[in-house]
């Protein structure tokens, strides 16, 4: 109880000085001056902003702008105003003085160069959008400890989620965010404002998202070659297209000619948390978690000049290990009575061989090497904006994730190949490549921009330390006897059993040619209207290759208690010949948008998307949005608008038959069985009642404010409601696993090998209310720059029919529940499996070559199930705080060195208290800042100048 209390009082101490007149007073110099256009007219609304540290000024009805209490150094000023362009300049700012800075701004032609989303106008700045958006440079990047741009975003931006993830298959490895309560799916991620292109994975196990989505991989691109994140809060399905009901996040490459640079990040997981696997050492304490998690990333780029462009070139190597949280497993392993013995979770006496812990529950491990280019070749190096620009990128992954251990006397091991029992593991291997290359410039008036991109992401299920439990107790010689029993006969399946098997892969590409457009015109109204039209042809491909023999087929030997012995490779039966899939589709879009003032002070936008898919059909969707700006100080802002969701190819054509468990009604163990995730138009899905998925559509309402009540000091609030229809999602387990009932039934009578089955569909609707606020304030203080930000979000989704869903008529009167709300593909991870509300308060400080930051974050209380196999069991967790610090170190110009921690008091979630695998598993999987401790790390830079 006692920090937050002593936290408290830091914040206020911190508030205190910033505000406090005796430190701010009398400290620095002040800039000030006029900003008028090449006729002499005043111009107003300017932002003027000093660089670096941020302070800025608004210019009055006058033009004159004024920016007090500057420390002294030396400033880069730019000029901010949509409609016009000046080239920035330099200014030295001395003690208690006044430096006089007077701007000539020349109107410009609206360009496309400049991507800011929120708006297809010319925007230099987020406050000038109807629309919130967050802009997070590279240096606010860098300070966050982490080297995970997914992990990045929800440190950044309350709103997003990241919940870290365990034994859930290939979503150990591609770990995916989630925006505002929603999948991963609704967030609409563009590189340099392009689509970027999704996973080839679906994601239907893990927690904290709704199952079925597929996120896109933030990992793919190098850390150094982000010039900046642009988050919008707000639906822009009407001028980005599918996707973006939660937000948009926008990737905006670094370019032009810099210096080389290099930065090397060393981190890992330093713990006090007891080991509950771990015996108690002589004195009778238990020894900790050991230190693991250590973290390797190495980022460099660099700017080449090449003719009258530019060439970027980035890599970035990170080498991520393993974390594990595991507790001690209290089963028997070789014979009946040789358990160990565990009290409470924690191991007390070893009885058998086997080392603690025995499972894996943690972080897997990731070793990713990541390259990128950017190129822009200007017509007029006057006019960097107009020429031919290309990027593109390669990175390759090699991940490990872990299934649930083996013991050596279980049914689905082999003692002869593995004595001591196995951990089943994925060793997949991640492919990510893309580019994009276009031309832009100027035509009678009208600015363009004509491009093209293809992305492409490749999964393979390669597994180690497994194998096929029915092709017998062989790795040399063929012994499964197949079906006849028989050994020898022509149904054999022929091949001995491996340890190491390729359970097939997953394919997704993606090609994109669009042509956007702008110009402005004078109607008559406060401000020239900014007319933008667009058209996009989008082509999609998404393939399932099959795994080899090994992977899937049943060879029918018999199980080492004599049973029949569980098929296909352990972990992740393999993708079956029946399973391949190569389908496509493609799209047609074009949208119109109109932006301008239409009274001085209001600014209003239009847009409009029609789309055409080829498999489901047509989409209309619609924005408006407002901005008006009574004073100076207050700007009020608000939108409405439609949005939509294609279903994704991987959830009309992803078919596997996998093995889970669920718990013995008698003893609560544990027991498999095989469920088929089918493809909706299959014979399975379509005997059980499914039908072809349709497009998710919303409607999006939000409304807020932004104000600067004093120089430098900036609040804003918005308000959001996000209604989505016809939501799709996976159905729970239908059917009881024994076969026996009456969807087992209906699955043997056409011939399918599952049990239970699963399949997507569009069940159900959710709304989701929210609340964002931020603020951000800078001042001189005690000789330097100081600056607080603090953002908050609350989030609630519902499902108004939750106890009313329907089932396909097929299933009426089967006893077959279409969601089980508490499975991993229920509604739980939809509605409470993220925290309700979440805060961050960061304090930042800049004197001479030294540099700080520390941030408190708070994750507020959430509902999750608690184990995979649970049918009904739920647990509501506690909200926890976190404490981060770094501090850096310039003492020469180009070298810095930084120290620092995240979670540096060592909180961890709540335990879970039942149905946790016998206290194996002792951390829920849902939590929003996971389970493993405090991280400590450095970072060396060297920039070249």
């Amino acid at each position: 109880m006692r920090r937050p209390k002593l936290l408290i009082a830091f914040v206020i101490s911190f508030l205190t000085v910033l505000c406090s007149p005796t430190v701010a007073a009398g400290q620095g110099g002040t800039v000030r001056g006029r900003v008028a256009d090449s006729t002499g007219l005043p111009v107003a609304q300017a932002v003027v902003v000093l660089d670096p540290g941020g302070q800025r000024a608004t210019t009055r009805d006058n033009g004159e702008y004024t920016i007090s209490r500057v420390p002294a150094g030396t400033y880069t000023v730019r000029v901010r105003r949509l409609g016009y362009v000046t080239p920035a300049i330099s200014v030295v700012v001395v003690e208690n003085q006044v430096v006089e800075r007077d701007f000539l701004v020349r109107h410009t032609a609206i360009s496309l160069a400049e991507v800011v989303i929120g708006s297809r106008a010319r925007h230099t700045a987020a406050d000038e959008l109807a629309v919130p958006v967050d802009v997070f440079t590279s240096e606010q990047i860098q300070a966050q400890g982490t080297t995970e741009t997914s992990q990045i975003l929800s440190q950044l931006a309350p709103s997003v989620n990241f919940p870290r993830q365990s034994v859930s298959d290939a979503t150990e490895i591609v770990r995916p965010f989630t925006m505002r309560g929603l999948s991963a799916d609704h967030t609409l991620v563009l590189l340099n404002g392009k689509r970027r292109h999704h996973t080839a994975l679906i994601h239907y196990y893990g927690a904290g998202q709704g199952a079925g989505s597929s996120g896109v991989d933030m990992n793919a691109i190098p850390a150094g070659a982000i010039s900046r994140l642009e988050i919008l809060r707000d639906g822009a399905a009407a001028q980005y297209g599918s996707d973006a009901i939660a937000g948009v996040v926008n990737v905006v490459l670094r370019e032009g000619v810099f210096s080389p640079f290099i930065s090397a990040d060393l981190g890992q997981y330093m713990t006090s948390k007891e080991n509950p696997a771990a015996l108690p050492e002589s004195g009778g304490s238990r020894p900790a978690y050991p230190h693991d998690g250590r973290t390797v990333d190495v980022n460099a780029g660099w700017g080449i000049p090449l003719g009258r462009g530019s060439l970027g070139l980035f890599a970035e190597y990170r080498d991520r290990q393993p974390t594990n949280r595991a507790g001690p497993d209290p089963v028997d392993m070789f014979v009946a009575g040789d358990a160990d013995e565990v009290v409470n979770g924690n191991l007390v006496a070893k009885n058998n061989a086997i080392g603690m812990p025995d499972h894996h529950w943690g972080d897997g491990a990731s070793k990713d090497f990541m390259t990128f280019a950017s190129a822009s070749f200007p017509f007029n190096p006057a006019n960097p904006s107009a020429g031919v620009y290309a990027n593109g990128g390669y990175s390759f992954r090699q991940g490990a994730g872990f299934g649930y251990f083996r013991a050596p006397s279980d049914r689905k091991n082999w003692p002869a190949i593995y004595p001591n029992g196995f951990l089943p593991k994925f060793a997949p291997d991640v492919l990510d490549f893309s580019g994009s290359g276009g031309v832009r410039g100027l035509m009678s008036g009208w600015s363009y921009d004509l491009g093209g991109t293809v992305g492409h992401n490749g999964f393979k299920y390669d597994l180690e330390n497994t194998l096929n439990t029915s092709l017998g107790p062989c790795l040399v010689t063929a012994c499964a006897p197949g079906p006849d029993g028989v050994l020898g006969n022509g149904d054999d399946p022929g091949i001995p059993n491996k340890k190491n098997i390729f359970a097939g892969e997953l394919k997704y590409t993606e090609a994109i040619l669009s042509l956007d457009a702008s110009h402005e015109y004078a109607m008559g109204l406060a401000s020239p209207v900014n007319l933008a039209l667009g058209a996009a042809f989008r082509k999609e491909r998404y393939q399932i290759g099959a795994g080899e023999l090994a992977s899937y087929v049943n060879g029918f030997y018999p199980a080492q208690d004599g049973g029949e012995a569980p098929s296909g490779s352990q972990v992740f039966p393999g993708f079956r010949p029946a399973d391949a899939v190569n389908a496509d589709r493609s799209n047609v879009g074009v949208y119109a948008e109109l932006e301008g003032d239409l009274v001085p002070k209001l600014l209003a936008n239009v847009a409009a998307r029609f789309e055409h898919y080829s498999d489901f059909g047509n989409k209309l969707t619609g924005k408006l949005a407002m901005r008006l700006q009574p004073t100076q100080r207050l700007t009020l802002r608000s939108a409405i608008s439609t949005g939509f969701r294609a279903p994704s190819l991987n959830q009309s054509y992803y078919s596997s038959v996998v093995t889970n468990f669920q718990a013995d009604p008698t003893t609560g163990n544990p027991v498999a069985f095989d469920i088929g995730i089918f493809p909706v138009n299959s014979r399975e899905a379509r005997a059980l009642g499914a039908q072809p998925l349709k497009p998710e559509s919303s409607i999006n309402f939000s409304a807020g404010f932004a104000t600067t009540p004093v120089d430098n000091l900036t609040f804003t609030s918005d308000f959001y409601y996000i209604a989505i229809d016809d939501r799709i999602t996976i159905t729970g387990f239908l059917g009881d696993g024994t076969g026996t009932d009456s969807i087992g039934h209906i699955l043997t009578n056409i011939g399918s090998r599952a049990t239970t089955a699963q399949f997507f569909t569009n069940a159900i609707n959710t709304r989701t209310r929210g609340l964002d606020i931020t603020g951000d304030y800078t001042v001189a203080a005690m000789g330097g720059t100081a600056g607080l930000n603090a953002v908050f979000n609350f989030t609630r989704t519902t499902i108004p029919n939750e106890d009313n869903i329907p089932l396909p008529p097929e299933l009426e009167g089967t006893g077959a529940t279409l969601v089980n709300k508490y499975d991993e593909g229920g509604l739980l991870a939809i509605t409470k499996e993220r925290p309700a509300w979440r805060s961050t308060v960061t304090g930042q400080f800049k004197r001479d070559a030294w540099n700080a930051l520390a941030r408190y974050s708070y994750y507020g209380k959430y509902t999750s199930s608690l184990y995979s196999y649970s049918g009904s069991d739920v647990q509501n967790y506690n909200g926890k705080g976190l404490v981060d610090a770094e501090l850096g170190f310039t003492p020469v110009l180009g070298f810095k060195v930084s120290v620092g921690g995240r979670n540096i008091f060592d909180t961890y979630p709540d335990r879970m208290s039942e149905n946790n695998g016998f206290d194996i598993f002792p951390w829920p999987p849902a939590s929003p800042f996971g389970y493993n401790g405090r991280f400590v790390y450095t970072r060396v830079e060297l920039t070249g100048r």
